[in-house]
């Protein structure tokens, strides 16, 4: 168990107890809000599949903010206990999210993966190794020489291109090629043009890796590899073709499923949560049948009643890292608490808005609630930039009926957090609260009412 400081008795202290970070596994900040989420443990359906099967993919989806990542820090956490050696790593941190196709993240993956061998000092063939290695130089860059890729990767590097060193050859080719398809327009067009005629070989090569590494592994004590890629979900939302209504969501999840599948590892993809309420669902449960969906805090009954045991645990979340009676009058946090819509992420917003205003009207503790709800305005107004015009009318509806239809605007209002998902035994959907305050949307309330 991680040691922590005591929850925050100052504005200042309070200030820096709210950052979004994720939750490392163990820190005692961590508070269990699957009561208010369904009752599903959704870290341990994940890993019951993990540990007692063969190489499975699954997906994991949720909104952006709903504690995903602290999840998954979890998961890994409880799989390296039980001996898996486990590749995470967040997707955005290697790959362009605006403009990512299949073999980014494939090529992502197995970059991920050469490091963590190579950090915890398993080595494969190195005969298996060079060839993989000139394999992915010729097909990506048209190299046959591996004393002439030496001599560049060699240059570069000390010239500064990112990776620590000192670092295998194979590793500084893989950096490589990742770091221009991250920041290169043309040279990342020329590599996935190269690579894409090659797939098959191309997940082979990855294939032959992972089956070079596992006994290797194993002779290390683990009992086997497990890759997790967080923050798929963050991929821009894209209408490819106005007619079929392609996304750049359907692109990855959907038509190339079987090479996400692919790999001879378990392996967990985060999906953002509107892919389940497209005109397509129903395909992207057939291709993954193992998914589970962490849905949000219910801080709202269906009926519109409170949730008194959602808020509570909000609340508990907040007491985790502010000391709320000393810091805030009486029903603040509770305030707060309803006005997140049960979002982790806008919860902690909330609270730093909160703290923030307080400190920029002169500090006067405990905090009030004309304070907290100039800080709620201010989630509202970035709401407000975000929405556009056409949904609110659609938005009035989701309100009254607690549904999302399965079509391209209602999948848009649930990837930009408009529309949240809860879960009650069936799933039901509701408008965000800070939405619901918006002059638009109130009007557009005014006419289904």
């Amino acid at each position: 168990m991680m040691n922590r400081d005591p929850p925050a008795t100052n504005l200042k202290d309070a200030y820096n107890a709210v950052r979004l970070d994720p939750l490392q596994s163990g820190d005692p900040r961590w508070v269990d809000c699957s009561p208010a989420r369904g009752g599903t443990d959704v870290m341990g359906l994940l890993a019951l599949r993990i540990e007692g099967s063969s190489p499975t993919a699954q997906l994991i989806s949720g909104h952006r903010g709903c504690g995903k990542s602290t999840e998954l820090l979890r998961l890994v956490n409880h799989l390296e206990r039980e001996n898996f050696l486990v590749v995470y790593f967040a997707a955005d941190e290697d790959i362009d999210m605006g403009d990512l196709v299949y073999t980014d993240l494939l090529l992502s993956i197995i970059k991920r993966l050469e490091r963590t061998l190579f950090d915890k000092g398993i080595k494969i063939d190195e005969r298996l190794s060079d060839g993989i290695m000139m394999w992915f130089a010729e097909v990506a860059y048209g190299w046959k020489d591996e004393a002439v890729m030496e001599a560049k990767l060699k240059t570069e590097f000390e010239l500064g291109l990112k990776a620590p060193a000192p670092l295998p050859l194979i590793a500084k080719l893989l950096a490589r090629i990742t770091g221009q398809i991250r920041t290169g327009h043309e040279i990342r067009k020329e590599i996935r043009l190269n690579l894409d005629p090659q797939i098959y070989q191309f997940i082979e090569r990855i294939n032959e890796f992972i089956r070079a590494a596992l006994p290797e592994i194993q002779k290390k004590g683990y009992r086997d590899l497990v890759l997790i890629i967080d923050n798929l979900d963050r991929i821009v939302l894209r209408v490819l073709d106005e007619k079929t209504g392609r996304t750049t969501h359907d692109a990855l999840y959907l038509e190339h499923a079987e090479q996400l599948k692919a790999l001879d590892a378990h392996i967990v993809y985060t999906v953002p949560i509107s892919m389940f309420y497209s005109l397509k669902a129903t395909q992207l449960a057939g291709a993954f049948p193992n998914y589970e969906i962490l849905p949000m805090i219910k801080v709202e009954e269906q009926d519109g009643s409170f949730c008194q045991g959602g808020i509570d645990l909000l609340c508990n979340v907040a007491g985790k890292r502010i000391d709320v009676e000393s810091l805030f009058q009486t029903g603040v946090v509770d305030f707060l608490a309803e006005k997140s819509g049960g979002m982790l992420r806008d919860f902690i917003r909330l609270l730093g808005y909160t703290v923030e205003l307080d400190q920029a009207e002169g500090g006067k503790i405990p905090i009030t609630k004309k304070v907290a709800e100039k800080a709620f305005r201010r989630l509202i107004n970035e709401y407000g930039r975000m929405v556009p015009d056409e949904h609110f009318d659609l938005l009035a509806k989701v309100a009254k009926n607690k549904q999302v239809r399965n079509d391209t605007q209602h999948q848009a209002m649930l990837y930009n957090l408009s529309v949240l998902e809860y879960m009650n035994g069936d799933r039901w959907c509701d408008v965000h609260p800070a939405v619901r305050e918006l002059a638009e949307f109130k009007d557009a309330w005014k006419q289904i009412k």
